[in-house]
């Protein structure tokens, strides 16, 4: 759930992709990326039995500011806060809260594993709203993908498998549906606006919204050290996350990073076996396969149609 990643993606859709300018360094700061992600989910659900998930996402949002503002101004000047297309924006900054908010909520209700799985059918629902929203063509191949990964996902959801409610499963699906309207509307977004700007925007909406929520619900505030630590620490890591995903995509086209972010999946089924008592099960195991390899076929195969295109 990063701000910046779609606008990367859509410099490689647009062809300006195929040059590498550093391969191993990119890779190992998407590894970090992809690692830092996975401990802020831990350390989400670790405080969700003690806070409430609106004070989680107000301390993200707030200490994300300081670095996504440092690195908009050094790259924009004074026009760091300039946009062309606020209506674009409000719709990104809604469908991206929205996500988010399902995403951590999800966590208080299941199992860490289940909802990093669930977060990576969000290459599914692109593929199967664009046309829709943008009009694009899919072919059969790519429908056939997303059939499959969503028979995948139906695995992971076994009812006779118990362990969560439809709230946890409606939510668990939620996220990765509004991170795809999200990202579907960082497409448009990302021809006309910097990503630094719209990160930044994003994110001050994001502290300003979940703290009027916090005080309107009148929301309990940390009181210990220990979970004041561990939000501050979930805010500082996600905002240097963020920064981390941006970084990559400057030294490494897109496309080969994208299928990276699938390591999230074993990392985060570890994380939750070994910090919360997980139980690996066989439907995690072949649902999560299905939808790996789903998505990346469906990756594979635009990258393909990309490159046909600017052959022809």
């Amino acid at each position: 759930m990063v701000s910046g990643d779609s606008d990367i993606r859509d410099r490689d859709i647009r062809g300006r992709d195929e040059g590498l300018t550093n391969l191993p360094l990119g890779v190992s700061v998407a590894l970090g990326e992809i690692t830092m992600m996975v401990v802020v989910s831990a350390l989400v659900k670790l405080v969700s039995d003690d806070i409430a998930t609106t004070t989680i996402l107000l301390f993200r949002y707030a200490l994300c500011l300081p670095l996504l503002l440092a690195t908009a101004v050094w790259q924009r000047g004074r026009s760091a806060f300039s946009i062309s297309r606020p209506r674009t924006l409000s719709l990104r900054i809604a469908t991206g809260l929205i996500s988010l908010a399902c995403f951590y909520a999800a966590l208080d209700l299941m199992p860490l594993s289940l909802v990093t799985v669930l977060f990576q059918t969000l290459t599914l629902f692109v593929t199967l709203l664009a046309p829709m929203m943008l009009g694009e063509r899919v072919g059969w191949r790519r429908w056939s993908a997303v059939i499959a990964g969503f028979g995948g996902t139906m695995l992971l959801l076994n009812p006779a498998a118990g362990g969560w409610t439809l709230t946890g499963i409606l939510l668990g699906l939620g996220s990765p549906f509004f991170g795809a309207l999200m990202m579907i509307t960082l497409r448009r977004l990302g021809r006309h606006d910097s990503p630094a700007t719209t990160a930044v925007w994003h994110n001050g909406m994001g502290t300003i919204v979940f703290a009027l929520i916090v005080v309107a619900a009148d929301a309990p505030l940390p009181t210990g050290g220990a979970d004041l630590a561990l939000l501050i620490g979930i805010g500082v890591l996600s905002s240097f996350q963020q920064f981390g995903l941006a970084f990559s995509h400057k030294l490494v086209p897109a496309s080969i990073l994208a299928p990276l972010h699938y390591l999230s999946i074993p990392m985060g089924i570890g994380a939750g076996v070994l910090m919360f008592g997980e139980v690996l099960t066989a439907e995690i195991l072949v649902g999560s396969t299905i939808i790996i390899a789903s998505s990346i076929f469906i990756l594979r195969r635009e990258r393909q149609l990309r490159r046909a295109a600017r052959e022809s």
